[in-house]
């Protein structure tokens, strides 16, 4: 058998647009390792430090949603770890088809390889679209996700081309053999890295909770949380979370968006969430001795004006997903994004009603023992620091609303938590 006879064969693809569509692959797969290795960086250093490096480089939403989304991990580990190591596989496939461009066997592997691209691009633009479904619901832009997208959507086109232009029934022996070298380059790749991955998403977070100074023999007292304070979820909900927060804190971010991606886990049903402002600046926290967080009061200020418009969480996701520095101008231009009557918006950042409204939130922080931030209340539980979600989890599924007298628990990081009497 000759080199023309083979090459003119019916059913197989001539050897030149098999080289193409292997090229293609093999560029689409190094764009994927790249960007999935770029997400999973992220992902770690969003658990870590509040921050989403590339992505919060790209978008002003910093991709919180695809970081704290239920389908942003499997088996604790991030979605876009498996995605390198299943590009990483579809690499060794292209580069297979390469190594064979010269060699009479590369026309029997060519359509072997062509189908395990296009069922390799299959899955992972079932997946692509169900995880864009979940981020539009969120409201929420995530650069790298689309960029892979658009390699999701590229492989499986490059496959089907590659395979329908070959043979539409490739032998069994080259399709096993191809397989394999898929299945050792992916599952060898994820076998190594990921103990590291694992690793770096269940240590401690790297962060110290801020603390204010609280005067000695101060005691706690009874407080209750008025109507005004923002809530989402059901009132008759199973658990009640109060939050504690300050706009311009990183760490506050971190757990607004533990805290946002519970509910959303829960339900209306399952768990209710109230927001109190307890800024860590001083130019309106008379408990503040410094203003560890300078523009903390503004954007508290610009939170109750958003809730009186009916975008109170909306502006919040905004405020926390913000990099750089805080202005009156970027609590303008969030206002403006959301739809806000920017006129009434202004007036009621500089309303002594506005002022009065965030003294009253701050006095009643403290009156409940608040010193620090991050601080949940669960169900008359206080636990400071931003907890993962596992254990936020855990103490969730624990804790149930009591009337005992106990003052002091341990939380399951071993920090002291107090209950309000």
């Amino acid at each position: 058998m000759t080199k023309s006879t083979i090459a003119g064969t019916p059913g197989v693809a001539p050897r030149s647009s098999a080289s193409i569509a292997a090229a293609i692959t093999l560029a689409l797969c190094l764009i994927g390792i790249t960007v999935s290795a770029l997400s999973t960086s992220d992902h770690v250093r969003f658990r870590a430090t509040g921050s989403t490096g590339a992505c919060a480089a790209l978008v002003e939403t910093a991709c919180g949603a695809a970081h704290t989304s239920t389908a942003a991990e499997l088996l604790g580990v991030p979605i876009s770890h498996y995605g390198t190591a299943l590009y990483l596989a579809g690499a060794g496939l292209a580069i297979l088809a390469l190594v064979h461009r010269k060699r009479e066997s590369g026309v029997l592997y060519r359509p072997a390889l062509g189908l395990l691209v296009t069922l390799m691009g299959l899955g992972a633009v079932g997946y692509s679209v169900f995880l864009a479904a979940l981020l539009i619901r969120a409201d929420e832009a995530c650069p790298l996700c689309i960029a892979l997208y658009v390699v999701n959507v590229g492989l499986l086109v490059t496959g089907l081309v590659w395979w329908l232009r070959g043979t539409r029934r490739p032998a069994l022996r080259p399709l096993l053999v191809s397989g394999a070298v898929g299945v050792v380059v992916g599952v060898g790749f994820f076998a190594v890295s990921t103990p590291f991955v694992s690793r770096a998403l269940t240590s401690p977070p790297s962060w110290d909770t801020v603390r204010l100074e609280n005067p000695a023999g101060k005691s706690l007292e009874p407080f209750l949380l008025p109507e005004r304070i923002p809530a989402k979820g059901g009132p008759s909900a199973a658990d009640e979370l109060i939050e504690f927060s300050d706009l311009e804190c990183p760490y506050c971010s971190v757990l607004h968006r533990t805290v946002t991606s519970l509910l959303e886990e829960r339900g209306p049903a399952g768990l209710r969430v109230r927001f109190v402002h307890y800024p860590l600046d001083s130019s309106c926290n008379p408990h503040a001795r410094r203003s560890l967080h300078p523009t903390a009061c503004l954007m508290a200020r610009a939170g109750i004006c958003a809730q009186g418009q009916g975008r109170f969480w909306k502006f919040t996701d905004a405020a926390f997903a913000l990099e750089g520095a805080r202005s009156r101008g970027v609590t303008v231009e969030i206002a403006r994004r959301l739809g806000m009557d920017l006129k009434r918006f202004e007036v009621c950042l500089d309303n002594e009603a506005t002022a009065r409204t965030l003294a009253d939130d701050i006095a009643l922080a403290h009156r409940a023992g608040i010193r620090a931030t991050p601080t949940l209340l669960i169900n008359g539980l206080t636990f400071e620091g931003a907890l993962p979600r596992t254990q936020l989890s855990a103490v969730l599924n624990d804790t149930a609303p009591c009337g005992c007298d106990q003052r002091q628990r341990t939380s399951p990081r071993g920090e002291k938590v107090e209950t309000a009497p």
